[in-house]
C-alpha cells in the first residue's frame, strides 16, 4: 500500500485549522464549495468537484478536538483508504501533518490525488492566515 503525506506549517492558532478542517462551511473555503460533514464521530461526509463528476463519500472516524481528524473513504474513489490531520499547535503556529493511506500502488491516481492534496492543504494555509482559499471549483484544473 501507499500513503500520501505532507508537512506544513500554518501561521495560526490550531483551533482556527481544526475548525476549517472539520466543518462544512470550513472545508468550503479551501477544499471544495460542493462539501456536507458534521463534526462528530460516525456523522457521513460528501463531497463533490468538478460538477459532481467525482464524489468523495467518507465516514467521520476520529475527532481529538484541536490535535487530530481521520475520516475512512466510503466509496470506490479510493476504496479501503484513511485519511488524517495531525495538528501541534504552539500559540499562533500550527504544524499539520496529513496522511492519505492505503493507495493500492504509485500509479497515475495515486499521482494525481497527491498532486492535488498538496495544492489543497496549500489552499488550507492561504485560507486560515488570510480568510481566501482556493476551493474547487475555483481551483481550475490542477493536472
Amino acid at each position: 500500500m501507499q500513503d500520501i503525506m505532507h508537512l506544513i506549517r500554518i501561521h495560526a492558532p490550531a483551533e482556527r485549522v481544526y475548525e476549517a478542517i472539520t466543518t462544512a462551511d470550513g472545508i468550503r473555503q479551501w477544499w471544495t464549495r460542493d462539501a456536507a460533514i458534521e463534526p462528530k464521530i460516525g456523522a457521513a461526509g460528501e463531497f463533490g468537484f468538478y460538477g459532481k463528476r467525482f464524489i468523495v463519500k467518507l465516514a467521520v472516524e476520529e475527532l481529538n478536538p484541536v490535535t487530530h481528524v481521520r475520516w475512512r473513504v466510503t466509496n470506490a474513489v479510493w476504496p479501503g483508504s484513511d485519511i488524517a490531520f495531525d495538528l501541534k499547535g504552539d500559540g499562533n503556529e500550527t504544524t499539520l501533518l496529513f496522511a492519505h493511506r492505503g493507495f493500492p500502488g504509485a500509479d497515475e491516481a495515486y499521482a494525481g490525488a497527491s498532486t492535488r492534496w498538496g495544492f489543497y492543504l496549500l489552499s488550507l494555509k492561504r485560507y486560515v492566515q488570510t480568510g481566501t482559499g482556493s476551493p474547487n471549483p475555483d481551483d481550475g484544473e490542477l493536472v
